[in-house]
């Protein structure tokens, strides 16, 4: 009864710690989301920068007048099969929100993959003689 007694308490502790692993993964993928997020709007910030000192930078000359040739008749130019009007493309299907799944459900996945063992390397591949010996008897049916 004692052993019993004890395989459960060690068993309540293991639970809990892997309770306590479970919030800190993901206090740290909150973390990390922050900061990705946080990343991308200095990014987007440092682009809309370079953007406007770019066109500040460049002056816009207005376009001189085109010049009026005599009446030279042009032919026009043959069309291609590639000013063809193009299709167009078929709306994607919106995915459902069944198949997203959710942070917990993530950072379960990650901590279960890391708390398995490795994978063991395969061992020596065994090849049998295709061709059996002349003296040896017909396989049986």
């Amino acid at each position: 009864m004692k052993r019993l007694k004890a395989a459960a308490a060690k068993a309540a502790a293991r639970a809990a710690s892997a309770k306590d692993k479970v919030r800190s993964a993901k206090a740290e993928l909150k973390q990390a989301r922050k900061l990705l997020k946080a990343e991308k709007k200095a990014a987007k910030q440092a682009r809309r920068k370079v953007e406007a000192a770019a066109a500040a930078a460049a002056p816009v000359r207005p376009k001189p007048p085109a010049l009026v040739q005599p009446s030279v008749r042009k032919r026009a130019p043959a069309k291609s099969v590639r000013s063809a009007p193009r299709r167009t493309p078929k709306p994607r299907a919106a995915k459902s929100p069944a198949t997203m799944r959710t942070a917990a459900q993530v950072a379960k996945t990650v901590i279960e993959r890391l708390h398995r063992p490795p994978p063991l390397a395969p061992g020596p591949i065994i090849t049998a003689d295709t061709v059996p010996p002349a003296n040896a008897d017909p396989p049986k049916a």
